[in-house]
């Protein structure tokens, strides 16, 4: 009989298709599927895909339809492994570990250092700080970006990744950058011969963000698809990476060129700049253009609106221009002064306008356990600007009240609460981020169910207990000293959450997650009712009389053989309706009526088979034979 594909439609599993239509994987991975969950593809139906990978749903399903209609003639041969399939892996695991080594765990034993040394903030010097700080940003932030965009964009763009094997040699690079500059630096106090090699690291760096960028510059080009309006979120931000990499490169040289008297000037004219390009230039507009797409197109929120999205773009990037250029000239004049929390309140009020559009507190379509690191992402993201707005009212009217004779008062700035509102953001929003979208993605890319994975809850509470403790400790360090041990032991619950995420993610990409067992599907039992969760394919091998009744509901689908032997099997009543747009208890209504007439068909059935007499014999006497007839003769 000839397979039809009425039955596919938006509900329908894409491993449940590819059981079914194995010659249906082509039209998938033309769309952005090749390399994502495997032979059997991720477990997720065709119609999140379709919105997932900007794909009408309509057109897909015709395509789909036609390749099932058409008979196979050899079992597809399945796609030989590339390069680009999985390209994120590496990056993601070169993440893991610097973040475990070089970037997390070394800031919090630079943390317990100022906390439990009596020295405060002096007892870890400049270069120890810096890089540490550049570990973060470059191997932990800028290797996740890396890799998801190498993985992504492609995929989003349907096309395949340009020139694979230069963007895995562009990991090399960053590797040997990111190490060789946080080891050389610090050490370079000590052993001034160190200064070059850790110069030329940021250079390998410098060298690896550029190529990385033409790559996927080169992508795009070849995909002959236009930019949507959040792309240009990804692009700007891209830019960022690129000037930040040649500043920082610079500013380090000049460190070490820096003479006694020199340094201190120097840190304090360039250094912030520095830190405002790679955290709100960079790392906040790739989490802006990323999170316009993933919260609407993966978890069902509202579209965000493409002009108010464009015009925010704008905002963003000039208030950050004004904020580098008010940091750096801020010690020439009050009007640099003005320019600098001008341009802090752009940016604070863009943001709310952007994601008070988003709708992403509200109760969404789609929900997994990713979810609620995005959504407490951006309350460290709303905490963190409030505390920069507010840092004048802090520093001018609050710290003067609370410590008149402190050092930040005396100063006139403090460092512990600028601080703080960095923490907020770097390890608030943009880590939290980084966890909570990996934690969505690369079970889907490996072909595992997220549902059945851990929540990740102790992740979740450690991070946000940590980065808590460390915002508030650290500011009440203006105050008093007795809050340093505090902000020391907060950097230990930040660590201990990454580790266990790090760890999950990696057991995850290595095929060894711990999977939670599917709840199995109720048994169908002769005699007792059909229930929503039991499965139309058992219901069917159980009762086949029962296909006429599915049938007159609508499941017409249902008559194709090959369809009741594969997905039918798979999918409950309950489903199976929900799909259909049918009354599920009116439906089990009618199948249980058609199987209490089934089963008392099969009981008398039974009964005869079982001795009962039969019409040509007559019974014998007995107490159980009223009518007291004769025998049989």
């Amino acid at each position: 009989m000839k397979a039809t594909g009425e039955w596919i439609d938006g509900q329908v599993l894409i491993p449940d298709l590819l059981r079914a239509v194995p010659q249906a994987r082509p039209v998938l991975d033309r769309y952005g599927l090749r390399g994502c969950g495997g032979e059997l593809g991720p477990v997720e139906s065709l119609g999140f895909f379709a919105h997932a990978h900007d794909v009408p749903l309509p057109g897909l399903l015709r395509e789909l339809r036609e390749v099932c209609e058409r008979p196979a003639e050899l079992p597809p041969t399945p796609p030989v492994a590339q390069i680009g399939d999985a390209i994120y892996r590496p990056f993601f695991k070169a993440g893991i570990v610097l973040v475990l080594t070089l970037g997390a765990v070394w800031g919090a034993y630079l943390l317990l250092r100022i906390a439990f040394s009596g020295e405060g903030f002096k007892a870890v010097g400049l270069h120890e700080v810096n890089a540490h700080g550049h570990a973060q940003i470059f191997g932990w932030v800028g290797l996740f970006v890396m890799g998801f965009a190498y993985q992504a964009f492609p995929r989003f763009k349907h096309t395949t990744l340009s020139h694979p094997r230069l963007a895995l040699a562009t990991l090399g690079l960053m590797l040997t950058g990111v190490v060789g500059r946080s080891v050389c630096e610090p050490l370079a106090v000590a052993w001034p011969g160190l200064a070059t090699p850790a110069v030329a690291a940021s250079a390998l760096e410098v060298a690896a963000i550029a190529l990385f960028v033409g790559i996927i510059l080169a992508t795009w080009r070849a995909s002959g698809k236009p930019l949507a309006f959040y792309d240009w979120y990804v692009l700007s931000a891209f830019v960022w990476f690129l000037a930040q990499a040649v500043y920082e490169a610079a500013y380090l040289a000049a460190t070490f060129a820096a003479g006694p008297g020199e340094l201190v000037p120097l840190v304090a004219r360039w250094q912030g700049a520095l830190r405002e390009m790679q955290i709100h230039g960079f790392a906040l507009l790739i989490i802006l253009g990323v999170s316009q797409r993933l919260f609407a197109h993966f978890y069902g929120f509202a579209a965000p609106s493409r002009r108010l999205s464009l015009v925010g773009l704008a905002c963003l990037n000039a208030a950050v221009v004004g904020e580098v250029v008010g940091l750096i000239f801020l010690r020439d004049g009050p009007g640099w002064v003005a320019l600098w929390y001008g341009s802090v309140l752009l940016l604070a009020g863009t943001i709310v306008v952007l994601v008070r559009d988003w709708h992403i507190f509200r109760t969404p379509p789609e929900s997994d356990r990713g979810l609620k690191f995005l959504r407490a992402a951006y309350v460290w993201l709303f905490a963190s600007l409030a505390m920069l707005v507010l840092m004048p009212v802090y520093q001018h009217a609050l710290l003067p009240w609370l410590a008149a004779d402190g050092a930040a008062t005396q100063l006139g700035f403090s460092h512990a609460y600028y601080g703080a509102v960095r923490h907020a953001i770097t390890v608030g929003f943009v880590s939290l981020m980084i966890v909570g979208v990996a934690s969505k993605v690369v079970p889907t890319l490996n072909g595992v169910d997220v549902r059945r994975l851990s929540p990740l809850w102790g992740p979740f509470l450690l991070i946000n207990a940590g980065c808590t403790m460390r915002v508030v400790a650290q500011t009440l360090t203006d105050v008093t000293a007795s809050s340093f041990p505090f902000a020391g032991l907060s950097g230990v619950l930040e660590v201990m959450g990454l580790a266990l995420w790090g760890a999950h993610l990696w057991a995850v990409m290595a095929g060894r997650a711990r999977v939670r067992a599917a709840a199995p599907a109720a048994p169908v039992v002769a005699g007792e009712p059909i229930a929503a969760a039991h499965r139309v394919g058992e219901v069917l091998d159980r009762y086949p009389e029962l296909l006429n009744t599915f049938v007159t509901f609508g499941f017409t689908p249902l008559t194709n053989p090959l369809l009741r032997k594969t997905v039918a099997r798979l999918v409950t009543i309950e489903r199976a309706c929900r799909a259909q747009q049918v009354d599920v208890d009116e439906l089990l209504t009618a199948l249980n009526i058609a199987r209490a007439r089934l089963d008392g068909q099969r009981l008398s059935l039974n009964v005869l088979s079982a001795g009962a007499p039969s019409p040509t014999e007559e019974p014998e006497e007995g107490p159980g034979c009223p009518h007291g007839a004769g025998r049989m003769h």
